[in-house]
């Protein structure tokens, strides 16, 4: 598959990885800072970082590709402050330049805020988000030439659902836990992006199928979770029955309220 960026894809990916890498590094364990350890932590984190966005997006675009669209990488924000009806898109000038926001890029502030006032404890990393265009040659063939809502269910939960599968090649390949700090950023960034927030992969997981919501949370919670008691493939089954076993009570209160 062919991956093309446009500018503004580019600026999003830096922003976000620059970002997600402060958090992530932010406490680098030491037992007194030094700027020399704080900064090798700090790029090794930002490779870590800059390959589990990619892998996100790349996730989106495959699936995307498939139902014959193309994803836009972006910046998760909120288009309204306050009680203004229409906030955002606006144009501000900086530095004799004019630069326009599409949106309050809330994601951003607080993944840097938290990180901060928690000392690198705590972490924010709901950021991105994702659009998508349609490829109308590839959409011939099919009654609706618009997404549908299962559709974009799907295409919205394999970012996060390829972090998890990251994190489990990670653990494999590093029982030791030389590749902790991977595993850390591809359980806690895949939790975070299935919020159900307006914009985020939850909401639209949400918005176009309930039950494979609740099914995509609870595994990734559970991953997220057991990996960090576990080793890979016990904690892979332990999630998956217990995943399996929730699913089923939620269909079964589903369908005695009704």
């Amino acid at each position: 598959m062919k991956m093309e960026y446009t500018k503004n894809e580019l600026k999003y990916f830096i922003i976000i990885i620059l970002a997600l890498t402060f958090a992530f590094a932010f406490n680098d364990k030491s037992a007194e800072f030094a700027w020399s350890s704080w900064l090798v932590n700090f790029f090794k984190t930002l490779v870590f970082v800059a390959v589990s966005v990619f892998v996100h997006d790349f996730a989106h675009d495959l699936a995307a590709k498939k139902y014959g669209f193309i994803s836009e990488y972006r910046v998760w924000g909120i288009k309204r402050l306050g009680w203004h009806k229409e906030s955002f898109p606006r144009t501000v000038r900086l530095f004799g330049r004019e630069i326009e926001i599409n949106s309050f890029p809330l994601g951003i502030i607080l993944c840097i805020l938290i990180a901060i006032v928690s000392n690198g404890k705590l972490f924010f990393t709901a950021v991105s988000s994702y659009g998508l265009m349609i490829k109308r040659t590839q959409r011939f063939g099919h009654k609706i030439i618009e997404v549908t809502d299962f559709e974009e269910a799907k295409i919205a939960l394999a970012g996060p659902m390829a972090n998890i599968a990251l994190a489990i090649v990670f653990k494999l390949v590093s029982p030791d836990g030389l590749f902790a700090d991977m595993v850390l950023i591809n359980s806690v960034m895949p939790v975070y992006d299935m919020l159900p927030f307006f914009g985020l992969d939850g909401m639209k997981v949400l918005a176009g199928s309930k039950a494979l919501y609740v099914f995509g949370f609870l595994f990734i919670v559970g991953m997220a979770v057991l990996m960090h008691y576990l080793s890979a493939l016990p904690a892979l089954l332990v999630a998956l029955a217990l995943t399996v076993i929730f699913f089923l009570i939620y269909l079964w209160r589903s369908i005695a309220a009704k």
